[in-house]
């Protein structure tokens, strides 16, 4: 694959988790190889924290309060994990 077939995998897995379609996306996910798969998690990850940063601005914060409410959001993800035992 190259850049613009990840991106394209990567949008189309956007679009079935939109839709809660994890099996559309396991199907688009399950024939790439390693190298092609590591890329296109990268690439979901990316546009993942584009769209924090993005979402962010336009609420007038900025890149550091970002940072600082993702990792309030794992630390309570991970709270939530730690109490249900």
């Amino acid at each position: 694959m190259n850049a613009y077939e990840w991106d394209r995998t990567t949008m189309a897995v956007i679009a079935c988790a939109l839709a809660n379609d994890s099996d559309g996306a396991g199907a688009l996910l399950e024939p790439l190889d390693e190298r092609d798969l590591r890329h296109v998690v990268v690439r979901l990850a990316a546009m993942a924290a584009e769209a924090l940063v993005t979402e962010a601005d336009h609420a007038g914060s900025d890149r550091e309060e970002v940072i600082a409410r993702w990792r309030a959001s794992i630390l309570a993800h991970e709270a939530r994990h730690d109490a249900a035992g």
